[in-house]
């Protein structure tokens, strides 16, 4: 099956094959197309209802972040950059599951200006998935 793109506010995502994939798998992929839709809306409040309360991570820096401090990240987004995501994979163990990917940051005109790869480690909690942790860590040209 060829790749597919779809936009998601300021975020192309190249989807992967899911013809392998079980219905949690497309749930979880779902449920990330929405999140960058909603980062790009800055819909704290749906965002909030994936985002675990007791939500922890690392940012692609090193820095540490919880739910209120990611949250004011998106929040400062800038309009004029925009995302590419490619490289998804995402692997279910039970109540838990994981999506990894790679993010890139463009210009409007379509230069890469930064580029990490991320990890979201999602719970299965009171009949919904949300992400509990996640990593990042910046790609170093070569």
């Amino acid at each position: 099956m060829p790749a597919e793109e779809v936009t998601e506010g300021q975020t192309r995502i190249t989807l992967p094959d899911v013809s392998g994939y079980s219905k949690v798998e497309r749930e979880l992929l779902n449920l990330e197309r929405r999140r960058s839709a909603a980062i790009a809306a800055h819909d704290l409040k749906w965002l909030s209802t994936v985002y675990a309360s007791d939500f922890r991570g690392i940012a692609a820096g090193g820095r540490r972040v919880d739910r209120e401090t990611l949250f004011a990240i998106f929040g400062r987004d800038n309009p004029d950059s925009h995302f590419l995501i490619d490289e998804l994979e995402i692997r279910q163990f039970g109540n838990m599951a994981t999506v990894t990917g790679r993010l890139r940051t463009t210009t409007v005109g379509g230069d890469v200006v930064g580029e990490s790869r991320y990890l979201h480690a999602y719970t299965r909690r009171g009949g919904q998935w949300v992400i509990v942790n996640a990593a990042g860590s910046v790609v170093v040209s070569r």
